[in-house]
């Protein structure tokens, strides 16, 4: 007897990378798990390593970490999996009946859709949300042409020599396999984190190293990262450098300060109508030109990739600095709205404390 059973996803405001994308992609389905959503993702870092850097965002993610609504998901090692069910296509239609969502790191070389698609080995992530036993299909999210995150159908015996195409590898990341499930427990408990985020918020203006808080569960580093708001200037001093022709920068830091901005009038328009707090219509009209500007910026980048025309870098760089300075000015302004509101909050209980 055949069967079909799809699980629900949506677009996440953040989209750039696969380790969050995909399960953001969950979390953006339930209005629990956007409380958690909503108190994260403010403060911004460069990782350093010796092959490069990533910009990337400070926030717990869940093949490492715990996120407190996919609380319990099990993560497994390809030759569990393998002991468990030789055959990948059957594991993961199982694990989606039983209402999992699995992440596994497959060979985009079998993938249709893909840029490596029949062209060149590439091991990279997807996430199975779905299948149908009559077309023999899986639904995936996946990064598809010119690497943008999006939806395909991938049949069942591509998918199944797509994953055996990954060697197991113990310790890399691509041996590991991800079973994601809302915990409707944890997710219902969640708070929305006011004050976190104004900490947060605090530690990416003045570029604090919010790592000191991790520190237990933190890898060690010969090179420290560089953050918040002090990421504009490493990137400003990469596309200088490549402008001198000393070095390259691809879009992808461009593509997640855009999205950075874009993510935080999200969240500032979801703290006002769920009434968290909310900041006057003067800021949160400068966060707007904020992110007008990031992706003014960002399509910058486009075009000097494009055309190659160094005038469209010299833009970028000039761009990036009244970026920096802009949002400086209005984040400065949204504490001391934050700020004040919590004198007036001690105020009124002072007086009620006195009749």
């Amino acid at each position: 007897m055949s069967a079909r059973q799809i699980l629900p996803i949506a677009t996440p405001d953040l989209i750039s990378y696969a380790h969050l994308s995909y399960f953001l992609s969950i979390l953006y389905t339930d209005k629990d798990a956007l409380r958690w959503v909503y108190s994260n993702y403010i403060q911004l870092y460069v990782r350093h390593w010796s092959e490069g850097s990533m910009v990337d965002y400070y926030t717990q993610n869940p093949e490492i970490h715990q996120v407190p609504p996919l609380s319990g998901a099990p993560r497994l090692t390809r030759d569990v999996v393998n002991r468990w069910s030789p055959s990948f296509t059957e594991f993961a239609r199982r694990s989606i009946q039983d209402g999992f969502y699995v992440i596994a790191f497959v060979d985009d070389y079998d993938i249709p859709g893909t840029v490596a698609y029949q062209n060149r080995s590439n091991a990279h992530g997807l996430m199975i949300n779905g299948f149908d036993d009559d077309s023999r299909k899986f639904h995936v999210s996946a990064y598809l042409t010119n690497q943008s995150y999006g939806q395909t159908l991938v049949g069942y015996d591509e998918m199944e020599k797509a994953y055996q195409g990954v060697g197991s590898k113990p310790f890399f990341y691509t041996d590991y396999v991800f079973l994601y499930q809302l915990n409707e427990f944890v997710k219902s408990r969640y708070p929305f984190q006011l004050p976190w985020v104004m900490e947060q918020l605090e530690d990416y203006l003045y570029a604090k190293p919010s790592n000191r808080r991790m520190i237990a569960f933190e890898e060690t580093s010969d090179l420290p990262p560089t953050w918040g708001i002090e990421t504009f200037d490493w990137i400003i001093r990469e596309s200088e450098r490549q402008l001198a022709g000393e070095s390259f920068l691809d879009h992808r830091p461009f593509y997640v300060l855009w999205e950075h901005k874009k993510m935080m009038n999200r969240r500032l328009a979801y703290m006002e109508q769920q009434g968290y707090f909310a900041f006057s219509g003067e800021a949160a009209a400068e966060y707007r030109a904020v992110e007008q500007t990031a992706m003014l910026v960002r399509n910058l980048k486009f075009k000097h990739m494009v055309s190659a025309d160094d005038r469209y870098m010299a833009q970028l760089i000039d761009g990036l600095k009244a970026l920096k300075s802009a949002e400086a000015l209005v984040i400065e302004r949204m504490l001391e709205e934050y700020r004040r509101s919590l004198r007036a909050d001690e105020e009124n209980a002072r007086r009620v404390e006195q009749v």
